[in-house]
């Protein structure tokens, strides 16, 4: 009987302590909320950034507390949030506007260490400015090329590693912005590094990341969905003679094709745009993105449209 009560005793406080930690996160949560409000509408740049550094020790503090992984933090709608599946990673991203219109990136990655069994934090410091051939770096916290994330896909190696490859956007300065497609891994002590060379048949020199510089008002698409798509094969059928083409569903991330707004600025960034009629794909085999050039991507249940596709080569403005 003193045993089952002690039973009862020990689980009602287990119960009382989750509820207790519970009801703190939430009230941290508000007060993050509350304050990343009030820079974001702040006028002052000075008093943006000092409410800036007040949001990142409040972030990092809260995030150091045990259990801090299994709260959602689902009331950050200013701040991005993406948790693996496995909750073994999740990070943190937001930016600021200086005076001269150059964007800023914020976060935090918290990592699981597997040698000690236990979280790390580790803080995101944006050199974005100042990293020489980014496409081809493999960068740390402490050198991140910053950008807020929108959307995580992990995917596993042949060897069991995990990359989580991250949509995100790099606001960059008055005259140009990025899409970047980045990806983390973490080691075994929870250390996480930006950048693995798994883009295939993209460029010459395999890049660790992919970068997509274009005109500052520009849209530009960089998604991941399940997409059909036509692919000729290598068959050819045997009345006519010419090769068949089948019919792929498929996830990928499907962006945009960049084309310059007139033939004269080729390859000049901020006179660069997306052209939404062209498209090309990265597709996951084996731990890879391979790349897909010339995507015709739709949803799966939307047919094609009959009438020929005419592509632009360089940008004609809607008249």
């Amino acid at each position: 009987m003193i045993k089952q009560i002690t039973v009862f005793l020990l689980s009602g406080g287990i119960i009382l302590n989750g509820y207790a930690q519970k009801k703190e996160f939430i009230v941290l949560e508000d007060s993050i909320v509350k304050l990343h409000k009030s820079i974001i509408l702040e006028q002052d740049i000075r008093i943006q950034h000092q409410k800036n550094e007040q949001l990142l020790y409040l972030l990092e503090e809260t995030l150091e507390l045990k259990n801090s992984i299994s709260y959602p933090f689902d009331s950050l709608k200013t701040i991005s949030v993406l948790t693996s599946s496995d909750k073994k990673m999740r990070i943190f991203t937001w930016y600021l506007i200086n005076y001269d219109g150059m964007h800023e990136h914020y976060g935090f990655v918290q990592t699981y260490n597997e040698d000690k069994k236990q979280y790390r934090v580790c803080t995101l410091i944006d050199k974005w400015k100042r990293i020489n051939n980014p496409a081809i770096q493999v960068l740390g916290c402490d050198n991140w090329y910053g950008a807020m994330y929108s959307e995580l896909i992990e995917i596993k190696s042949p060897n069991n590693t995990t990359y989580y490859t991250l949509l995100g956007w790099n606001g960059g300065d008055i005259f140009s912005q990025r899409k970047i497609i980045e990806v983390l891994s973490v080691n075994g002590k929870g250390i996480p590094s930006f950048g693995a060379k798994i883009f295939y048949g993209y460029a010459k020199t395999r890049p660790t990341r992919i970068i997509f510089e274009y005109a500052k008002h520009s849209p530009f698409l960089l998604h991941y969905d399940k997409q059909t798509y036509t692919e000729k094969t290598t068959k050819k059928d045997k009345k006519t003679n010419k090769y068949i083409v089948d019919t792929l569903t498929t996830d990928m991330i499907v962006f945009n094709k960049l084309i310059p707004m007139d033939e004269s600025l080729q390859n000049i960034p901020q006179f660069m745009v997306g052209e939404a009629s062209m498209n090309d794909a990265f597709i996951e085999k084996d731990g890879k993105w391979m790349y897909k050039p010339d995507i015709i991507a739709r949803n799966p249940d939307r047919p094609l449209s009959p009438r020929e596709r005419k592509p632009r080569f360089f940008y004609e403005p809607v008249r």
